[in-house]
C-alpha cells in the first residue's frame, strides 16, 4: 500500500479514499445497527416492565379472592412463574446493553482513531509529495548546485521513509480495523442469538409449567363453593330473622302464670279431696322443671288453706 513512483500515485489517492469509505461505510452500518439493537433492548426493557405490571395486577386478584380457592391459588402460582420469565427478561436485557450495544458503541470510537489515521497518513504523503517537488525544481534551475540538490535529495528520503513507515503502520491498522470488525460483527450477532435463544428456552420451560399451573385450577369446585356461599348468607338471614321474632314474641308476652296453672290452683282451691293427686303431679313437674317464683308462692298458699281446713274439721269433730 501506498508504494510506486509517478505512475502509480493515483493509486494512492484511490486506496486512500476507499480506505475512507470503508470507514464511514462501518461507521454509519454500526452506528445503525447499534440504533436498531437499543430499540430493541429497550422495547424488550418496556415488555419486561408490563409483564411486573401483570404480576402484579394477578397477585392482587390472588389476595382478593376468597370464594374461588382453586383460582386464587392459580393466579397465585401463575404470577410467581411469571415473575420468573420476567427475572430472565432482565437477564436478557442486561446482556444486550453489555454484549450487542456495547460493542457497537465502542466502533464510534474505533473509526474515529482509524480517520484520524488516515488523515496523518496523508499528510505525510503530501509532505513527501513537497519534498520531491523541491528537488525537481532544484535540479531544473541550478543542476549544478550539488549542495542545494544533494539537501533536497536528503529531504525527499526522510520523507519517503516516514512515508514508508506510515503507510505500513496504516496498512497494518487498516487490515486489523478489517479483520476486528469482521470477528466482532460476527461475535455480537452470534452473542444475540445466544441471549435469545437462552431466554426463550427458559420462557418456554416456564410457560409450560404456567399452563399446568392454569390447568389445575378446578372451576367445578369453585362453582360448587360459589353456590355454596351463595346458599350460606340466605340460611344465615333466616336464622337471624327467627332469632329476631322470638325475641319480638318474648317482649310482646313477659312471663307470667299460665292460664292451667290458675285453672289448677282454682280446682285445688274447690275441690279439697282433690289435694294429694294435685301435689303428685306438682313433684312431677318439679323433677322436669325448676319452679318459678310464682309457682312456689301458689304452693305455698295452697298449703296454708289446706292446714287451716284440717283445723276447721278437727273443731268440728270435737
Amino acid at each position: 500500500m501506498f508504494r510506486g513512483d509517478n505512475p502509480q500515485s493515483l493509486s494512492y489517492e484511490q486506496q486512500a479514499k476507499f480506505i475512507q469509505d470503508r470507514i464511514t461505510n462501518v461507521e454509519k452500518n454500526f452506528g445503525e445497527l447499534c440504533v436498531a439493537f437499543g430499540d430493541y433492548t429497550r422495547k424488550t426493557a418496556r415488555l419486561r416492565d408490563m409483564g411486573d405490571d401483570l404480576v402484579k395486577v394477578l397477585k392482587d386478584y390472588a389476595n382478593n379472592e376468597i370464594v374461588n380457592k382453586s383460582l386464587s391459588t392459580g393466579l397465585e402460582n401463575l404470577s410467581t412463574t411469571l415473575t420468573a420469565i420476567e427475572e430472565y427478561r432482565n437477564c436478557e436485557v442486561q446482556r444486550l446493553e453489555a454484549k450487542v450495544i456495547g460493542e457497537l458503541c465502542q466502533y464510534e470510537t474505533i473509526c474515529k482513531h482509524a480517520r484520524e489515521e488516515l488523515k496523518h497518513t496523508m499528510n505525510v504523503r503530501e509532505k513527501e509529495l513537497a519534498r520531491k517537488k523541491v528537488l525537481d525544481k532544484a535540479r531544473e534551475r541550478q543542476p549544478f548546485n550539488r549542495q542545494q540538490v544533494t539537501y533536497a535529495e536528503s529531504e525527499l528520503l526522510k520523507a519517503s521513509a516516514e512515508m514508508s513507515r506510515t503507510a505500513k503502520g496504516l496498512s497494518e491498522q487498516t487490515d486489523f480495523f478489517e479483520r476486528r470488525k469482521l470477528q466482532q460483527l460476527k461475535t455480537l450477532l452470534s452473542n444475540f442469538v445466544m441471549i435469545e435463544m437462552t431466554f426463550h428456552a427458559k420462557a418456554v420451560e416456564l410457560l409450560t409449567v404456567a399452563h399446568q399451573q392454569i390447568s389445575d385450577i378446578n372451576e367445578k369446585a369453585d362453582l360448587e363453593n360459589f353456590r355454596r356461599k351463595l346458599r350460606s348468607p340466605e340460611k344465615q338471614a333466616n336464622a337471624g330473622i327467627s332469632a329476631k321474632s322470638a325475641s319480638l314474641a318474648s317482649l310482646m308476652n313477659p312471663q307470667s302464670p299460665s292460664n292451667d296453672e290458675e285453672s289448677m290452683n282454682l280446682r285445688k282451691i274447690r275441690s279439697p279431696e282433690k289435694q294429694a293427686m294435685n301435689r303428685t303431679s306438682s313433684l312431677a313437674v318439679l323433677m322436669n322443671h325448676s319452679p318459678t317464683q310464682e309457682e312456689e308462692t301458689s304452693v305455698g298458699t295452697e298449703s296454708e288453706d289446706t292446714d287451716e281446713q284440717d283445723t276447721s274439721e278437727e273443731t268440728e269433730s270435737r
